[in-house]
């Protein structure tokens, strides 16, 4: 079998800065990587992700990625998502259609949402804490993907719906339109943070615990940016924001057949994997090894009031299982999980625009009023 396509440097490095970003944000804030979390809060709990200065970290990270999303495609390396693969015509990668996208956007959007994380929360930080929860979400939506990406052939009955032609691909390119779009969602991103900042201090009358909250939530800025910075480098020198290297991945069968099987995905939650881990040794409670130094507070926080925001809930439920095999399906099926479709989006690229993003949030509404419903309805037993 040929490995032409593998590229285990740049994936080694990418998945590294991904596991740097989520370092950082755990070991200075106390606060935990996961896309589909955080952009799934903004329409699960719009206000509170926006005004609560506890939540202005998430603005500050997400100004951060999607400004260096911009400048890395506009001034570092034009062609840094260009698909060379598809560039050559290459008939063993899939061309989503636009409803492909739009089903993998909700699937993603509602797993996700019932799952509680993807592959950032549950991959690279789950599973660098050794969570058994983790790894059973891991599982689930690598072989829902996995099975989703090699049966979506031509045989499928649902290939001429999930699929299209290589001629289409030139339709749904950036234009100057949409990365016009993509500018002003990072312009806004950026004042959002900025407004944020300069949120004015407490009252002489404050009380500490209200001064040691505003100093923490100040605190948590800087390191969320450099956080969003590492994650977006991460994701495009990893190629993990080209469609080839996630199809090249998880379609096993399609790849082993025609001997263009690219495990490079491998690499990166490996190196993510491996850094992420590492953080986690200096964290007390979380540790595998002894470390008499193990921190009991974030770096940047103040020890009144600060503290480590790291799920400690082991239970694999029915929604978890369902929710990230429901993930693993829309991934297989558009070939984006929350990371990569952040920078694609920022890009300018309209099928992720407007259709993958708006569907993702549509599916995280619906999980997260089934979640409330069965909590309720289970409250009354």
């Amino acid at each position: 079998m040929s490995l032409q396509y593998f590229t285990p440097i740049s994936g080694l490095i990418g998945g590294s800065l991904i596991g740097l970003s989520a370092a950082t944000l755990l070991l200075f804030n106390g606060d935990i990587l996961g896309a589909s979390g955080l952009m799934s809060s903004f329409v699960v709990a719009p206000v509170k992700t926006l005004t609560d200065p506890a939540q202005q970290w998430k603005l500050s990270f997400l100004a951060a990625f999607a400004l260096t999303a911009r400048v890395y495609v506009t001034l570092i390396d034009p062609d840094a998502l260009t698909d060379q693969r598809l560039g050559y015509g290459d008939a063993t990668m899939p061309i989503v259609s636009p409803l492909g996208f739009i089903v993998g956007g909700f699937l993603v959007g509602f797993g996700t949402r019932l799952g509680n994380g993807c592959t950032t929360g549950h991959g690279i930080c789950g599973l660098a804490r050794l969570s058994t929860r983790s790894l059973a979400a891991v599982l689930s939506f690598m072989a829902t993907g996995v099975i989703s990406a090699s049966a979506c052939s031509e045989s499928c009955p649902f290939y001429p719906y999930l699929r299209t032609s290589f001629d289409s691909v030139s339709k749904y390119l950036p234009t100057s339109s949409t990365i016009t779009i993509g500018t002003v969602i990072a312009s806004l991103a950026a004042g959002s943070a900025i407004s944020g900042f300069l949120r004015k201090s407490p009252s002489p009358n404050a009380t500490k615990s209200e001064l040691d909250d505003y100093t923490n939530n100040r605190s948590k800025i800087i390191p969320s940016i450099f956080s969003g910075m590492f994650f977006a480098m991460g994701l495009v020198i990893s190629k993990m924001t080209v469609s080839s290297k996630i199809y090249g991945f998880l379609n096993i069968k399609g790849g082993i057949t025609n001997g263009t099987w690219d495990p490079t995905l491998a690499c990166v939650m490996g190196g993510g994997l491996i850094v992420s881990f590492i953080s986690y040794q200096f964290v007390k409670g979380f540790n595998a090894f002894k470390n008499f130094n193990a921190l009991e507070c974030p770096i940047s926080q103040k020890k009144d009031g600060g503290h480590f925001s790291v799920p400690t809930n082991k239970i694999i439920d029915k929604n978890l299982i369902i929710g990230e095999s429901l993930f693993g399906l829309g991934w297989g099926f558009a070939g984006l999980c929350p990371g990569p479709a952040m920078f694609l989006a920022v890009a300018g690229y309209q099928n992720i625009l407007f259709r993958w993003w708006p569907s993702f949030f549509i599916g995280s509404y619906l999980a997260e009023k089934l979640k409330n419903k069965s909590s309720h309805s289970y409250s009354q037993i």
